[in-house]
């Protein structure tokens, strides 16, 4: 039987993408596993961006009103197990152990077959499958790995709704160099006769291709309205919408809009779902997700955001405008050659009172001299750092808002060097 740590050991020993996609693979895994994920119930969350801070707002509310509820989510910030939770608990290291087990087993009896290896995200979805059925959930957001067509999730059957959130161009090499393509990839999981949620600022493009899949699927078709903003700040966002206010405690004004997407949603489920009106506003208020313009510390303010593409990028920057605490920061910057890494640079040296940039243990990252070398065409004070902790150092010496930004992979040790210091 394998430990916690075989587990993990086993689980990252299988490559993040195979040479032939497709859901061929996961399929047959879970054959041999008994179906799990056809005795669930989901909602099936895709996008761009927003669609983690959807989910946990989706598991949230349901929480709230009482039914079990299971999230799965990607990618992790602090510990592995964050992808699978259910009712905010996330597994514990004994049931991943168990559940690995069980999915190298059946991996194994495969690929004696002839099959090729399974991913990784494979693996993870076919454990959290595993958990989500033995933990008897009466309802699982599950978000989508990668695009949506050909993601390993999309193997379940009809959802109880498919959920697609802003849409923009992130992951060329594998979803397309249009907005239409990665549309076509993300409206993928839209299936026959299944309501679909759309986020309501999609560009004109990719509504056309998901509303082309909806008609062809005879999918019903949902998109939020506008809401009137009240305050984003660091407290969060309160706004109007339909008449009733909200409060999300997730932070920048982006957040009010995946809120409208998660208020259609539950609106779509109400009669299978039932919840009060108490539940929403309090789901929405008590939501939590990691490094999402994460505040980790006050006095002075440490803020950790992810946002690793164009998109995620501007989010940030207007959630600076409407934040005082995130004025003249000390910024700490990583980001992968694969992102657009120039762009961010630009925009958020502009603001920096001080650039440190740091540099991910991993092939994709871009050279930290690299980014200290652009960074210095804007700001005055750039600093190419050796390692985590040389940054979080850094950034307490000048003192001030610290804002760490560019990528989740760096998000999580970082955010623990930081707090060794504040």
């Amino acid at each position: 039987m394998m430990n916690y740590s075989q587990a993990i050991d086993y689980i990252h020993s299988h490559r993040a993408h195979s040479v032939d996609p497709g859901l061929h693979r996961i399929e047959a895994l879970l054959g041999q596993l008994g179906n799990p994920q056809k005795g669930l119930l989901f909602l099936h969350i895709a996008g761009t961006n927003g669609k983690g801070s959807t989910a946990t707002m989706l598991a949230s509310v349901l929480q709230k009103a009482g039914y079990k509820t299971g999230l799965y989510t990607s990618p992790f910030i602090y510990d592995f197990r964050e992808r699978f939770a259910v009712n905010g608990q996330i597994i514990s290291r004994e049931k991943l152990a168990e559940l690995a087990e069980q999915v190298k087993t059946a991996a194994d009896r495969l690929i004696l077959a002839g099959m090729e290896r399974p991913t990784e995200f494979e693996i993870v979805t076919a454990i959290g499958f595993l958990f989500f059925k033995d933990a008897g959930c009466d309802i699982t957001v599950l978000e989508v790995g990668l695009g949506g067509r050909l993601d390993a999730t999309n193997v379940i059957q009809a959802p109880l709704a498919s959920v697609i959130c802003s849409l923009s161009m992130d992951h060329t090499e594998f979803l397309g160099s249009t907005i239409e393509s990665v549309a076509y990839e993300k409206a993928g999981i839209i299936k026959y006769g299944c309501p679909v949620v759309v986020y309501n600022r999609i560009p004109e493009e990719a509504y056309t291709v998901i509303l082309g899949r909806c008609n062809d699927q005879k999918a019903h078709l949902i998109q939020g309205g506008e809401a009137e903003i009240l305050s984003s700040d660091i407290k969060g966002n309160r706004f109007i919408y339909k008449g009733r206010e909200y409060t999300v405690s997730l932070r920048g004004p982006h957040q009010v809009n995946n809120a409208i997407t998660v208020i259609e949603t539950l609106e779509l489920i109400k009669d299978r779902f039932p919840y009060t009106e108490e539940d929403l506003k309090s789901g929405l208020k008590e939501a939590y997700i990691p490094s999402r313009l994460d505040c980790i510390h006050k006095d002075p303010c440490v803020f950790i955001d992810g946002g690793h593409n164009r998109e995620g990028i501007d989010s940030l920057l207007r959630a600076m405008d409407t934040m005082e605490e995130l004025k003249d920061p000390v910024i700490i910057f990583a980001m992968m050659r694969d992102k657009p890494y120039q762009y961010a640079v630009q925009r958020l040296a502009l603001r920096a009172r001080a650039f440190l940039a740091v540099e991910p243990p991993l092939p994709r990252a871009v050279k930290a001299y690299d980014l200290k070398n652009m960074a210095d065409l804007f700001c005055d004070d750039c600093t190419a750092c050796s390692s985590y902790e040389e940054a979080a150092r850094l950034a307490k010496e000048k003192g001030g808002t610290v804002l760490v930004a560019g990528s989740l992979y760096m998000a999580g040790e970082m955010a623990m060097e930081l707090k060794k210091l504040v």
